[in-house]
């Protein structure tokens, strides 16, 4: 048997955030703060090792472990600074990675078959191109009456005969009629008329200029397949193109096309025989212009072919496409753009066109054109019903001559840090590349024809344009470091040389926050004065030296 004062006594329950107070504060003593007279570092001491016994990092329980002796403690703690500082490197340098080159391009297939991409749109635009007998004779009757003066119908002759030749790259031919100040100074009385109607009207039969045409070695009819279109070299005889309203409408009704082929060499694809009289043509004007685009794009750079000649051009598709996931990142960051992103500052096209490169720069040569003569030469340039601005009427074409050396040079905005400007002025476009870009890389070769097959009265060439593989290489541009990706390699590397976790991170900002306040409050209750009350007087508690056994007693 046991008395109360025998039995032990309870201890009191730990609390929750650990006792780290030892001393006990006298209710009537007044308060102090807890950063004052120096007891932060003592109060927030016993916290510390708290979190260094109890963290999920790993290492930090070594620290404080009451069984290592100081010099082992000492190591430790390098060991955790080392590990620290060779994670900050490696994750600054993963930083820098994903901020610098967030993308890159990659091979996806070596093997792709020819046939997946269309065949190229071939614009042929002859040098001269207007029926020079017609020019001389019936054409300015028939614009400006039976009724014209012999000095207004010389003057249409001039004036036409010049613009004939004009593209935006060279307008040297414009030359001949402004530089004679009589004539410069008659051309208003032309700014009634329609100068692309007029050239239009001028321009070469089709069956003028073919002779015969074979695609995929089989004949065709060279005024089906060719259609004549506007350029930014004028008028052009132009194949496969998905440019007119006309051959939109049969890109969407006909799967097969633009055309494609499946077969690759010389004979394979288009193949061109052209005859042209030359009494149809204007004298000391010979060869043509042969351009390679995508068959929605508005113009492409061109090459003079020389006449009497079998001219070869092989062609090297380059398709580079861009992963879905590249649309988190900026155009300019992934240095590409897709079609639907309208509302990019970047973006730059052609109204109701597919965008392309190409028809970016063609904006863009447009633009400067507008700025600098306050029109655009429908001949050049297509016009859409939301544009704003006007035609070039036939006195305009003086300031289109003026700065011809500004039209015939395009700069990259990134090229004036590499290559010096020879000329004062130039075009500067800033276009992008298509999220689905195609090119043709071309090759061209030339041979001279057989005297056999030439004549003295025509001007004879053979064109055959085609495929050099059967196959090409796709690429793929992929995001390199996704946010997703840069936080995998973060954990790994907090896990490599920390043994972290994301809960360890939260467990820190728990302790450095909500436990911190709740161990401050704790503090500040205990220290906190309260009313005095007399004490009363201590319970007298009697010790005996030996247990009391109860004696029985007999009677």
């Amino acid at each position: 048997m046991f008395y109360p004062q025998e039995l032990p006594q309870p201890k009191a329950r730990r609390p929750l955030y650990g006792n780290y107070i030892d001393k006990t504060v006298p209710r009537h003593q007044k308060a102090t703060g807890c950063c004052k007279d120096g007891r932060f570092v003592g109060l927030m001491l016993p916290y510390l090792k708290e979190y260094c016994a109890n963290s999920s990092v790993h290492g930090f329980r070594y620290l404080t472990d009451p069984k290592l002796r100081t010099f082992e403690r000492f190591i430790w703690l390098l060991i955790l600074v080392g590990t620290f500082i060779c994670a900050t490197i490696v994750y600054v340098d993963l930083t820098k990675l994903y901020n610098s080159a967030r993308v890159h391009t990659t091979i996806e297939d070596t093997m792709q078959p020819i046939f997946y991409v269309p065949f190229p749109s071939v614009a042929l635009c002859p040098r001269s191109r207007i029926n020079w007998p017609r020019l001389l004779k019936e054409t300015p009757e028939e614009f400006l009456g039976t009724d014209a003066s012999a000095e207004k119908k010389e003057l249409f002759r001039t004036f036409f005969a010049a613009a004939s030749g004009v593209h935006l790259r060279d307008m040297h031919s414009l030359g001949s009629f402004f530089e004679n100040s009589t004539l410069a100074g008659q051309i208003r009385q032309l700014d009634g008329l329609d100068v692309v109607k007029v050239l239009e009207a001028m321009n070469l039969n089709c069956n003028d200029f073919f002779k015969s045409c074979t695609w995929r070695g089989k004949q065709h009819n060279c005024c089906e397949i060719f259609e004549l279109q506007r350029t930014e070299y004028g008028f052009c005889w132009v194949f496969n193109s998905a440019v007119s309203p006309e051959m939109r409408q049969r890109e969407r009704e006909d799967k097969y096309y633009p055309r494609r082929t499946a077969q690759s060499g010389p004979g394979t694809g288009l193949e061109v025989y052209i005859q042209l009289n030359k009494s149809l043509t204007k004298p000391g004007l010979r060869g043509i212009y042969i351009m390679v685009k995508q068959p929605q794009q508005w113009s492409e750079a061109a090459r003079l072919v020389p006449h009497d000649c079998h001219n070869r051009i092989s062609m090297v598709p380059r398709y580079t496409g861009s992963d879905a996931r590249t649309r988190a990142l900026t155009a300019k960051v992934r240095r590409c753009i897709f079609p639907d992103e309208i509302h990019d500052p970047h973006y730059k096209n052609l109204p109701g066109f597919v965008y392309w490169r190409g028809n970016c720069r063609t904006k863009c040569h447009q633009e400067h054109v507008v700025n600098l003569c306050n029109c655009s030469p429908t001949l050049l340039f297509p016009r859409h019903q939301k544009d704003n601005f006007s035609e070039c009427k036939a006195s305009d074409f003086r300031c289109l001559y003026e700065h011809r050396l500004t039209f015939s040079v395009e700069r990259l905005p990134l090229e004036r840090e590499y290559v010096d400007n020879q000329y004062k002025d130039s075009m500067t476009c800033e276009c992008l590349n298509s999220c689905s870009q195609l090119i043709y890389d071309t090759i061209y070769s030339s041979s001279a024809m057989e005297a056999q097959e030439l004549t003295a009265d025509t001007i004879s060439m053979h064109l055959d344009i085609f495929f050099q593989s059967s196959w090409y290489i796709k690429y793929q541009t992929h995001m390199r470091f996704t946010f997703v990706e840069l936080l995998a390699s973060f954990g790994g590397i907090i896990g490599l040389f920390l043994g972290a976790s994301l809960l360890s991170a939260i467990e820190l900002i728990y302790y450095a926050t909500i436990g911190l306040y709740l161990y401050l409050h704790q503090y500040n209750l205990k220290s906190k004065p309260q009313p005095w009350v007399p004490e009363s007087p201590a319970p007298i508690t009697l010790k005996f030296r030996h247990k009391i056994t109860p004696t029985k007693i007999v009677y």
